[in-house]
Parts: C-alpha cells; sequence; structure tokens
C-alpha cells in the first residue's frame, strides 16, 4: 500500500486545503506516513502570497530531492496558492506542478457538482484533529489589496451555501468537536445563496453575523474562531455577534499600516482614524476582548513619518498580538509596480521596533490575568504539562496529563510573561454556561 504525507505552508485555509487533498489521496487509495521519508508521495500546499514563503519552497525542494536519490519511486507535488510565475520557475523542482483543482479533481464528488468551488466544498475533510477544526466557509477575495496575491491564485468570492456549514458543524458536533474555527480569506464577507436556510428567528440581517448565531446554536460546540475578517465589513450586526457565548474572546482584525497614505496605496479602503473607530466600538461593545493584527512593514512609500504613524496608532489599540511581514514585491500585483523603496535593513529595524513595542505592551496586558482563573481548550502535552488556548488566545500552561488534550479546563493563573500563562489546573469546564 503506497503512502502519502502532507505538507502545508502559510495561512489556516492552506492548512485546510491540506485536509481535504489528504481524503482525496486516501479515497484513490493511499494511506497516510508520519513523515515525508516514509512516504511513497509528499504533496507541498503551498503559498506564494509573499516572497518569503516561496523562497523556502525551494530549500523544501532540494531536502526531498535527498529522499528521491534513496527512493526512486518517490514522488513530489507542488499545490495550493501559486502564482503563475512560481509555477513557471518550479516546474522541475517537482514531479508535479497542479492547481488545487487539478489535484482534487480525483476525487469522485466532481460528478455530481455543478462547479470546482461545489465540489471543493463536498469534499470531506480528513481532519488534523477531532476536538479543534477548520470549516471554510468561503473561497477567494474581491478586495485586491494591492500587496496580496490571493484574488489572482483564488479567484473572487465564493460563498459556501448555509445548510451544508451547518450540516457539517453538526456532523463534527456530534463526532466530539468542541471547536470550530470559520475560514475564508475575508470571512466577513459572507454572502451565501441559501439565505432562506437561516432560522425565522435568527436575529442578524448581515449574512455572516447570522451563520455565527447558527453554529452557536449547536449542541456540543463550545468554541467559536473565524479568520480573518476585513475591517471594512465588521458592521454593528457582526460586532454584536461577537459577544454570542461560544464566539472566543478574541478578534484578528489586519490593520497593515497605520498612515492614511500608505493603506490608500495598499487599496485597504479605511483610514488609520476609522480602523480606531471600529477598534472603539468593539471594545465598547465588548469589554476586554483580545485583539490580534496583521501589519506590512516597509511597504513602498512608506517614510520614516508614517511608519511612526504606524507605531502611534499600535500603542492606541494596545493589541495583545501582532503578525509582523516584511514587505516583499510579488510579481503580478499592483504593488509590484511600486518602486521597492524603503533600503532592507530599514524594513528590519522598523519590525523590530514594532516587535519590542508589542512584547512590552502584551506582557503588560497579560498581567491581569494573574489571579483569575481562565478556560483552556488543552492541544498539547509535554514533559507533564498541559498547553492549550483560552478564549483570549492566550497560550496557557499547567500541570497535568496527556489524557487532558481535546478538554476543556478551568485554570488559575499564577504567572504571567509574554506569550504564555502558568497556573494549575481547577477542574473541567464542561459547558459554556459558566461563561460570559
Amino acid at each position: 500500500m503506497k503512502k502519502y504525507f502532507v505538507m502545508a505552508f502559510g495561512c489556516q485555509m492552506n492548512k485546510s486545503d491540506s485536509e481535504r487533498v489528504a481524503a482525496v489521496l486516501e479515497k484513490i487509495g493511499y494511506k497516510p506516513a508520519k513523515n515525508e521519508k516514509q512516504a511513497d508521495l509528499v504533496v507541498l500546499v503551498a503559498c506564494s502570497v509573499r516572497q518569503a514563503a516561496v523562497d523556502r519552497l525551494y530549500g523544501r525542494a532540494r531536502e526531498l530531492s535527498k529522499i528521491k536519490k534513496i527512493n526512486p519511486d518517490f514522488k513530489t507535488i507542488l499545490t495550493g496558492c501559486v502564482l503563475p510565475q512560481d509555477k513557471k520557475k518550479l516546474i522541475g523542482k517537482f514531479d508535479l506542478v497542479l492547481d488545487l483543482k487539478q489535484l482534487v479533481d480525483l476525487e469522485k464528488f466532481k460528478n455530481y457538482c455543478q462547479s470546482w468551488q461545489e465540489h471543493y466544498f463536498k469534499i470531506e475533510p480528513r481532519y488534523s484533529t477531532k476536538f479543534s477544526v477548520f470549516v471554510p466557509i468561503m473561497t477567494g477575495c474581491n478586495n485586491f489589496c494591492s500587496y496580496c496575491a490571493v484574488p489572482y491564485v483564488r479567484g473572487r468570492e465564493v460563498s459556501r451555501d448555509v445548510a451544508d456549514i451547518l450540516a457539517e458543524a453538526k456532523n463534527l458536533s456530534e463526532k466530539g468537536c468542541l471547536e470550530i474555527t470559520l475560514l475564508g480569506q475575508n470571512v466577513n464577507a459572507y454572502r451565501p445563496a441559501d439565505l432562506k436556510n437561516f432560522s425565522k428567528k435568527n436575529p442578524y440581517k448581515h449574512p455572516f453575523a447570522a451563520l455565527l448565531w447558527e453554529v452557536n446554536k449547536i449542541n456540543g460546540v463550545e468554541r467559536m474562531h473565524f479568520t480573518a475578517p476585513h475591517p471594512r465589513d465588521m458592521t454593528d450586526d457582526v460586532i454584536d455577534a461577537l459577544t454570542l457565548p461560544k464566539v472566543v474572546n478574541y478578534l484578528h482584525l489586519p490593520l497593515q499600516a497605520g498612515d492614511d497614505k500608505v493603506l490608500k496605496r495598499m487599496n485597504r479602503s479605511y483610514t488609520a482614524a476609522d480602523y480606531l473607530k471600529l477598534v472603539a466600538k468593539i471594545n465598547k461593545k465588548n469589554p476586554g476582548i483580545a485583539l490580534g493584527t496583521d501589519i506590512i512593514v516597509g511597504f513602498p512609500g512608506e517614510t520614516k513619518r508614517a511608519f511612526q504613524n504606524t507605531v502611534e496608532l499600535y500603542k492606541k489599540a494596545e493589541f495583545d498580538i501582532a503578525y509582523l511581514a516584511i514587505y516583499s514585491p510579488r510579481e503580478g500585483t499592483a504593488a509590484a509596480k511600486f518602486r521597492d523603496d524603503v533600503p532592507r535593513h530599514e524594513k528590519k529595524r522598523r519590525r523590530d521596533v514594532l516587535q519590542n513595542l508589542m512584547e512590552k505592551i502584551v506582557l503588560e496586558k497579560n498581567q491581569k490575568y494573574v489571579g483569575k482563573v481562565v478556560s483552556v481548550l488543552v492541544d498539547d502535552y509535554k514533559k507533564g504539562k498541559c498547553v492549550g488556548n483560552s478564549r483570549e488566545m492566550k497560550r496557557v500552561r499547567f500541570p497535568g496529563k496527556k489524557n487532558m488534550i481535546g478538554k476543556i479546563f478551568n485554570v488559575k493563573i499564577d504567572k504571567a510573561f509574554e506569550w504564555i500563562l502558568e497556573g494549575e489546573a481547577k477542574g473541567r469546564n464542561p459547558s459554556t454556561k459558566a461563561r460570559r
């Protein structure tokens, strides 16, 4: 029996894609391998949104070529979010370079689905875990941010039917899933064709808020999370839905820059003031919510003053975490036509400024958890310690046993650091009734 191994790079959507790729391979007769060295076939679900991600593919190709020298029958496939110009360069580095569509068309559902997107959504994934699962609700993006390749590799926005999402979520809950993460490149732009399948009792008009309400009603599901929303689509309905009992007390809201001229060149369709007003509205509706973001440093035209505006906005927003990226041009995007006028060493300096600011702010903010009890879904165990996420998406570590993985515990925090809270378990947290 031939074995496969799937490697996923990039965002959570790519990880979800890898679960569907695994399902396809198993339906055509492959069995999972523990690692690439034990596999007959390795599939890389790639990301080419940033140049650094593409560069990693070349390194991975060299590593896999060493296995091929030992095992001549060993095969590799590259798929996922890969721009056409990157495909051309990577052909020859892998045995096959395929669109995700080409790969999953091997699956049996293609015969009765009307479109590739429907076909893709009909594939039942090989979930990585049973207790925490990614559920894609849409693919593609219509925003065309000037730095981003997503619209070119994933196409325009296509929303999955309400009925299919709820059927998958209910099936997951029956199998013991406690946490569902709803995925989309612009997740709060969700616009399904079957709006009639929302309950008549649903209080929300915005489809994404309405979907959150529906999933919140599913017995067994204890937590909901979603990524990644666009600030432009954070309507009052969506903000109100953040207070639903099962929605985690965390919001990842990409900023990208805190300067209006840079935001305009990025085609982000909001100003720094708009973003801060939105943060204030979210905090007023849901005091204490943890806030994460994405920021790109060194975007073309980002002067020192423009960068300082980002720093000042960061201080006002007091993010709990920021994923910092150094800008690199991506051929085929609008920003690739701009002059890359910020030197590499200056980009790194700006990233370090924000990194240091982030660590200072989060260390101060985390002190409020000392002495408090947080709800933790355990996802790992090492050397007598359990580790998992709180509802604020803070990593929490406490003494425990391996059989605690996949369960929710109340943990009293006694120490708080930048990226970890430590404490003692105070018992199971079996339901959402005790939450806010």
